[in-house]
């Protein structure tokens, strides 16, 4: 009976503990930051604007973070370029700092058990 209860006790704890893959995490968020900013530039495009107006203003000042980045069709795909590198290593990050918070708060956990376990020795 114990052993179902292990089981199920480790099942969960793996689950609440799980790590994440770096390269998944950095792939995932890049891309999807990629396509935000390429779709949010497309979209401005086929829109379009008021003679006026400057198509994209806004989105035009990431040019400044983003070197040659113009609310164009080449600046759409420079700027997911862009925007793909970093949030790979924005994600590779995260799931780097998610993985040692865990390991470090299991770390924790094992050191209080053997604490307490000595004490009541």
């Amino acid at each position: 009976m114990t052993n179902k209860s292990d089981s199920a006790d480790k099942a969960i704890l793996m689950a609440a503990f799980a790590r994440m893959d770096p390269v998944a995490l950095a792939v995932a968020l890049g891309s999807i930051w990629a396509l935000i900013l390429m779709a949010a530039t497309f979209a401005l495009l086929i829109k379009g604007a008021p003679p006026e107006w400057e198509i994209g203003g806004h989105l035009e000042l990431l040019g400044i973070y983003l070197p040659g980045y113009r609310v164009s069709w080449s600046g759409g795909l420079l700027g997911a370029f862009y925007m793909w590198l970093i949030g790979a290593v924005v994600g590779y990050i995260l799931a780097i700092l998610w993985n040692l918070t865990h390991y470090l708060y299991i770390v924790m956990i094992v050191v209080r058990s053997a604490w307490w376990r000595m004490m009541a020795e």
